[in-house]
C-alpha cells in the first residue's frame, strides 16, 4: 500500500459509520443504534449527516405525514449549532432535554395536577412529620412552616390552574409554573403510559439523543420502554460514550442496558487531539473498556508534561502554576503558554476555582448541598438566578449610570410594571414611581459599603420590585424573624434543614461575588472545569490536580495516581459491581486531557510525588522524560 493510500485510508476510516447510521433511519424497516463517538472524533458531524440523509431520503412523507424528527441536545449552545447546521429546517424539532420533555407533556393538564397532587402531598407530610418532632421557635422550625405553608399554598391552588407553564430558560416563580426537575419526572412518569408512548412515535418516528450517557436516566429508562414497545415503528439514537458522562442523574453503563437487537457503530478516528495525546487518552481508558482511537496521518506530535508537586509544602500555589505556564512555553516551543489567558486552566473541582477567582461564598454553601449542584453549574437554580438575572443587570446598569437599561430590564422583569397591575391600576404613573423608588431603594444598600446578598434580598421582599422564587422565601421569613427577635439566630439542638442552611450561608456572601461566579460559570475566565468543556476544545490546557484543596468526595486523583490506598467503600462498590471514585476521577482526567489540540500541561499536587511517578511510568501513562518534579 503507498503512502498516499494509507493517508487516505486514514482520513477515510470512518465514513462507513454515517452509512450505518442511514441504514438504521429507515421508516420502513428502523432500528435502534448507540453511536460510539468518542473524543474529538467528529460526532456533531455524524448528527448532522444523520439529519441530512433523512431529509433527502423522507423529508417528503415526513412532512406530508405531519411529523418530525427529534433531536435531543445538552446545552442551547449546541442546539443553536446543530440548527444552524441543518440551514432551520423545520422538519427537525431540535431542543434540550427540558424542552423536549415540556413539549410532550404541555397539554396533557389533568396528568400534571394529579402528579403535583401527590408529590406536593408527600412532601407536607414528611414535613409535618419533622416539625412534630422539632421544637418551635427556632430557625429550623421557621423554614419547615415557611415550606408546608408554602407547599399547602400551591396544593389548595391546583384545582385553579386552568393551564402550567414552564420556560426551560426562565425562572418559573409563577403559581402556575413547573420546576426543571418536575417536568422530567412527570415526562418520564406518562411515557409509561400507551397513550403517550403513542403521541410520541407519531410525532417523532425518530428521535437522536446527543450527549445520551448525560442524559437524565429516568427518561432515558423511559424512552428505552417506548422503544422496545414501538420497534417496528420507532427508531431511537443516542450519540455519545460513557468515558464522558460527568452529570450524576446520567445513565451509568447505558451500552450495557441496550438490547442486542441494537446497531452499536463507532467512531475510531481522533481529528482534534495531537499524535501523543491520543496515546495518552487511550492508556487512560485501558482498563474501562475496549475503545481505541487513532490519531489523523497529519496529526501533530503534541507536547505532554506532568508536573508532580509536594501538596503540604507549597504555599502559593498561583505562584507555581505561573511558573508551569513558563516551563511549558520553554518545552513545548509555543511562547503563548506564558500568559494566563491564552491556555485553559481545568480544575479538579469548583471549589479550586473559586478560590482563586474570588466567588467561594456565593459557591460553596450551594455546592454543598447535593440536590442543587447541578442547578448551580448549568445556571437553573432559582435562588441563585433571582439575583444572577434579575438583580446583577439592575445593579450594573446602575453602575454604568446607565437609565434606559435600567428602565428596560425593569419593565420587562418587575412585577410593579405588569401588564396586568399596568392595565388595572388607577394611576398607572404611580406604579412607575414605585418602580423607581424601588431601584433607588436598593441602591441606597451600598451607601454603606457593599451589601450582602441577604440584605439585598430583604430589601426586594418588601418593595417587590421582583418576584421572589419559592426556594428564597422561607429565608426572607427566617431573617426577619431573627432580625425581630422572635427567633434565635443560633441553636445547634436544632439546626436547619441542609437545603435552608445552604441558602442561609449562601446569602451572607458578599455581592460582588456574583460578577465573578458569571464570569467563571459563562466560560469566559480562564479557569474551568470538565463540566463546562466538554465538547469544547484549546491549543493549551493545564489540568490542576488538588485533593486536599478540592475538598470534594466525588474524584481523587491521589487514589488514581496510587499515592493512597483504596478505601473499604471503594473496595465495597468494587466487589458489588457499583460506581468507584476511581471510575469518576478517570473519565474527568480522559475528558480534560482530551481538550487539548496542541498541548497539555498536567500539575498534580501529592502528598507522595514519588509514588505517583512510580505508578504513572509503570501503567505506561507517562514517559520519565515527560514528569517534572521540581520548578
Amino acid at each position: 500500500m503507498t503512502d498516499s493510500a494509507v493517508k487516505e485510508s486514514n482520513v477515510h476510516k470512518d465514513d462507513h459509520v454515517d452509512d450505518e447510521i442511514a441504514e438504521c433511519l429507515s421508516l420502513q424497516e428502523p432500528r435502534s443504534f448507540f453511536l460510539f463517538a468518542g473524543a474529538g472524533s467528529g460526532k456533531t458531524r455524524s448528527l448532522v449527516n444523520a439529519l441530512g440523509f433523512i431529509r433527502d431520503a423522507h423529508g417528503t412523507r415526513l412532512r406530508l405525514g405531519g411529523q418530525k424528527v427529534g433531536v435531543i441536545t445538552y446545552t442551547n449552545a449546541a442546539c443553536d449549532e446543530i440548527t444552524s447546521r441543518i440551514d432551520f429546517d423545520p422538519l427537525f424539532h431540535v431542543s434540550t432535554i427540558h424542552s423536549f420533555a415540556w413539549s410532550l407533556i404541555e397539554g396533557f393538564t389533568t396528568d400534571i395536577r394529579e402528579f403535583l397532587r401527590g408529590s406536593l402531598a408527600e412532601e407536607i407530610v414528611v414535613l409535618e412529620a419533622d416539625e412534630a418532632k422539632g421544637r418551635s421557635g427556632t430557625k429550623a422550625s421557621d423554614v419547615r412552616v415557611a415550606k408546608i405553608e408554602s407547599k399547602t399554598r400551591r396544593l389548595s391552588s391546583l384545582d385553579e390552574i386552568k393551564k402550567f407553564t414552564y420556560n426551560p430558560n426562565g425562572d418559573n416563580k409563577e403559581r402556575s409554573s413547573l420546576n426543571h426537575s418536575e417536568v422530567i419526572s412527570i415526562c418520564a412518569g406518562l411515557l409509561s403510559k400507551p397513550l403517550m408512548q403513542r403521541i410520541l412515535v407519531s410525532q417523532y418516528p425518530c428521535l437522536l439523543i446527543d450527549e445520551s450517557q448525560d442524559t437524565n436516566r429516568h427518561l432515558i429508562d423511559a424512552l428505552l420502554q417506548v422503544q422496545a414497545a414501538h420497534r417496528a415503528r420507532f427508531s431511537l439514537g443516542l450519540l455519545g460514550d460513557t468515558m464522558q458522562r460527568i452529570y450524576a442523574d446520567g445513565k451509568e453503563r447505558i451500552e450495557e442496558a441496550l438490547p442486542d437487537d441494537w446497531a452499536r457503530p463507532e467512531k475510531v478516528l481522533n481529528h482534534r487531539c495531537p499524535v501523543r495525546i491520543v496515546e495518552l487518552i487511550n492508556r487512560i481508558r485501558l482498563d474501562v473498556d475496549g475503545h481505541v482511537q487513532e490519531p489523523r496521518y497529519d496529526g501533530v506530535d503534541g507536547c505532554v508534561r506532568l508536573f508532580v508537586l509536594p501538596s503540604e509544602s507549597i504555599a502559593d500555589k498561583a505562584g507555581v502554576e505561573e511558573a508551569v505556564r513558563c516551563r511549558m512555553a520553554q518545552v513545548s516551543g509555543d511562547p503563548e503558554w506564558g500568559g494566563r489567558d491564552n491556555c485553559k486552566i481545568l480544575t479538579l473541582e469548583h471549589h479550586m476555582a473559586a478560590k482563586r477567582m474570588g466567588f467561594q461564598h456565593v459557591f460553596e454553601p450551594l455546592y454543598g448541598f447535593e440536590d442543587f449542584r447541578q442547578g448551580l453549574l448549568d445556571g437553573t437554580l432559582p435562588a441563585l438566578r433571582f439575583f444572577t438575572n434579575d438583580v446583577l443587570p439592575v445593579v450594573t446598569a446602575q453602575e454604568a449610570g446607565d437609565e434606559f437599561a435600567t428602565a428596560k430590564i425593569v419593565r420587562e422583569r418587575s412585577p410593579l410594571l405588569s401588564r396586568s397591575v399596568l392595565s388595572t391600576a388607577a394611576e398607572p404613573r404611580q406604579q412607575l414611581q414605585l418602580a423607581r423608588d424601588a431601584v433607588a431603594g436598593l441602591m441606597s444598600l451600598w451607601s454603606g459599603g457593599e451589601p450582602r446578598l441577604g440584605a439585598i434580598l430583604e430589601n426586594i421582599a418588601e418593595s417587590g420590585l421582583f418576584s421572589l422564587p419559592d426556594s428564597l422565601r422561607p429565608s426572607v421569613t427566617l431573617r426577619v424573624a431573627v432580625s425581630e427577635g422572635s427567633t434565635s439566630e443560633t441553636d445547634e439542638s436544632n439546626p436547619l434543614p441542609a437545603d435552608a442552611a445552604a441558602i442561609s450561608a449562601f446569602l451572607e456572601a458578599p455581592f460582588s461575588e456574583l460578577l465573578a461566579f458569571e464570569t467563571y460559570v459563562s466560560g469566559a475566565a480562564p479557569f474551568d472545569t470538565h463540566q463546562g468543556v466538554k465538547g469544547l476544545e484549546f491549543a493549551r490546557v493545564m489540568v490542576v490536580m488538588d485533593d486536599s484543596e478540592a475538598r470534594g468526595f466525588m474524584f481523587n486523583y491521589e487514589k488514581l495516581f496510587g499515592a493512597k490506598a483504596l478505601s473499604s467503600a471503594d473496595l465495597k462498590n468494587v466487589d458489588e459491581g457499583r460506581e468507584t471514585t476511581l471510575d469518576r476521577t478517570r473519565r474527568l482526567l480522559y475528558v480534560t486531557c482530551s481538550r487539548a489540540e496542541g498541548s497539555l500541561a498536567l500539575v498534580a499536587y501529592s502528598s507522595d510525588p514519588q509514588a505517583v511517578v512510580a505508578h504513572v511510568i509503570d501503567n505506561g501513562w507517562f514517559r520519565p522524560e515527560e514528569i517534572i518534579v521540581e520548578i
